[in-house]
């Protein structure tokens, strides 16, 4: 019987930040492979699964797809071809779940990480409309809906809109655990504007050939609300998913997701200038000790 081949390569998080078109980017070359569902979750919460709420007091999505035993964990990259040198874990938990860096690293002791972080206040501004769409957040209020962070019991991870963007603190263990040079930290700028760079970066990262083409990135997982909620189910549906990437090339079912998307999906308004500036003010110190942290330029999130 052959040896199943456990996960090497993590794409930690953060939620809302591109992890979705990143993941489905680096599953375009030949020697990477994602495991789908894109978010076992398996090593951030293991047999308990998923057991936070939705706003609605209900069990959130999640909940039917993270992933409890390690043998159905290991079945996820069973469909791997051969030649992939990295086997690919997208769950965003893992940047934020407490002890998930150290429990990947006892794992996969040879494991790269690659996070990508974004605005932390646009990052909660799109969770909230994720959480929208999909039904997760009864308030139909952004500023309502931060208010009540602080008030509901250990929400689902997507409601954690200030929580979830308090990167400094949730990169510090990855760094501890894997050292600068096994963990790649992006910008979601970078993927949304300079995405064939973005793609060099990340086969430089893996050691792999940098001068393979950048295939084209389909920009994925777009919010907003649902104008057919019994179609956005069936598109949120993993069996419907698994099925779809076993029919179609990882390209051609991104750009049709997103086709449907842009038709059923009605697009939510900006965030207001007051919630942003309120946010930026609250991250303020957070992004400087990010900043001196990575090296990266986060100028333009200080505004």
């Amino acid at each position: 019987m052959p040896t199943e081949r456990r996960p090497n390569l993590f794409l930690v998080g953060a939620q809302k930040s591109g992890t979705t078109t990143l993941a489905t980017l680096l599953s375009c070359h030949p020697q990477i492979f994602f495991c789908s569902p894109k978010e076992p979750g398996f090593l951030a919460f293991g047999e308990r699964g998923y057991p936070f709420p939705t706003g609605r007091g209900e069990p959130a999505a999640a909940s039917g797809w993270v992933v409890r035993e390690e043998s159905t964990y290991l079945q996820l990259f069973a469909r791997a071809p051969k030649e992939a040198r990295y086997l690919g874990d997208a769950s965003t938990w893992y940047l934020a779940e407490p002890g998930t860096a150290e429990r990947i690293q006892a794992y996969s002791p040879d494991a790269r990480i690659i996070v990508i972080l974004r605005h932390p206040a646009e990052r909660a501004y799109s969770a909230w409309c994720h959480a929208r769409r999909d039904g997760e957040e009864p308030l139909a209020d952004f500023t309502d809906a931060l208010a009540a962070e602080s008030e509901r019991q250990s929400p689902s991870h997507l409601l954690r809109y200030r929580a979830m963007g308090q990167y400094a603190r949730q990169l510090r263990p990855y760094l501890d655990t894997f050292g600068r040079e096994r963990v790649l930290i992006l910008r979601y700028e970078d993927l949304r504007d300079s995405a064939n760079a973005l793609w060099r970066e990340c086969l430089l990262f893996l050691d792999l050939d940098p001068s393979l083409p950048a295939p084209t990135a389909h920009h994925q997982n777009r919010s907003g609300m649902p104008r057919s909620r019994l179609l956005q189910r069936l598109l949120k549906h993993e069996g419907f998913k698994s099925t779809m990437k076993r029919l179609l090339p990882t390209p051609l079912a991104a750009w049709s997701k997103a086709q449907v998307d842009r038709l059923n999906l009605e697009r939510f308004p900006p965030m207001s200038a007051a919630s942003r500036q309120a946010l930026v003010a609250e991250y303020r110190e957070e992004v400087s000790e990010l900043e001196a942290m990575t090296g990266l330029d986060l100028s333009a999130w200080q505004r």
